[in-house]
């Protein structure tokens, strides 16, 4: 680093050079993720550094480097011009140390996620089919069938979240593969899904309009559709109306769910997408929003060259808007893995 830092003092540097270092914008030194301050931030990381005992290393640096500067006597313009361009190179470094050091403890973050989220499958699925076994046997007290009936549902909703929480380490951790895609009718698919809910949720109301075919991965649309519904049923007035609509849309197919409650706080609209916010509104029966199935419902509908948006009011409701191509697409894209 001192070596690069010698190199950079000496290099010519325009005015506008020198702005852009001030912004943080300035080259990197060499090496990309090889470079000094690279290897530093990793090891550092690698060696259970907190980020103030990082930083405070090169604290120390631009204190001892600037103290010997400082000792030098006859100490002129160009010197100082020197001590100044000394400054910005260790901003640099420190900089590039630092992002290094974050996106180890980031990925670190992302595997326990990953490994929590895999090693909880099996237990559940043990509760599952327990619970399977248990349905099918005869002469069990009708408060034994009314538990049984919650553990069902406690289960299902555990699996979904899994699911989300397995797509949502895959997609940080770049574990990427190709969408399915055949032409499929996005509103029976949608239908599919509302189909499995009914029973608990008959205030769920579809509605088509249009040829509502297009070239998706079906199981995606599915898993699309079931986390919107089931946000919708989450944070939406109890017992109120929810509406399914696909609609035809030009070269678009569709999907608006809608339902009725309190509106998104308008500070909450801009990250409603991002996985782990926690937050709610009054109208929230749980109290709190982990964002998974959100954030997995966006990347779906980007992975298909498609959009999600929001449009949420206290006279109006809440909608969820999401629109993909009808046509298949001229190169395969890509989503997380399941």
């Amino acid at each position: 680093m001192l070596r690069f830092i010698a190199a950079d003092i000496e290099s010519k540097q325009t005015e506008a050079e020198g702005f852009a270092k001030s912004l943080g914008q300035g080259l990197h030194s060499p090496g990309g993720e090889h470079s000094a301050a690279q290897q530093h931030g990793l090891t550092r990381a690698l060696d259970r550094f907190t980020l103030g005992e990082m930083v405070s290393e090169f604290r120390a640096l631009r204190a001892s480097v600037t103290m010997m500067w400082l000792d030098v006597p006859g100490i002129g313009i160009d010197e100082a011009r020197q001590l100044v361009r000394f400054n910005e190179a260790i901003d640099q470094l420190m900089a590039e140390s630092v992002t290094r050091f974050a996106a180890k403890l980031d990925w670190d973050s992302d595997l326990f996620t990953a490994a929590i989220g895999h090693d909880l499958r099996n237990p559940v699925n043990s509760v599952v089919l327990a619970t399977h076994v248990l349905t099918k046997s005869d002469g069990l007290p009708e408060h034994a069938q009314i538990m049984l009936g919650r553990i069902k549902d406690a289960t299902s909703r555990l699996q979904r979240l899994l699911g989300d929480l397995g797509d949502f380490s895959r997609s940080r951790l770049g574990g990427l593969t190709k969408l399915n895609r055949s032409e499929c009718d996005v509103a029976q698919l949608c239908r599919n899904v509302v189909g499995e809910l009914i029973g608990l949720h008959p205030e769920i109301i579809v509605t088509q309009s249009g040829d509502t075919r297009a070239f998706v991965d079906p199981l995606r649309i599915e898993q699309l559709a079931s986390n919107l519904v089931a946000n919708a049923v989450q944070h939406g007035e109890q017992n109120g109306s929810i509406e399914v609509s696909i609609v035809e849309k030009s070269d678009d197919v569709e999907l608006v769910v809608h339902n009725v409650g309190c509106p998104i706080p308008s500070d909450g609209i801009d990250d409603i997408f991002d996985p782990l916010v926690r937050g709610g509104n009054e109208g929230d029966r749980s109290g709190v929003r982990l964002g998974l199935g959100l954030y997995v419902a966006r990347e779906i509908a980007l992975a298909h060259g498609g959009s999600i948006s929001v449009v949420s009011a206290m006279d109006t409701g809440t909608s969820f808007i999401v629109r993909v191509p009808r046509a298949a697409p001229v190169a395969a894209l890509r989503i997380v893995g399941r």
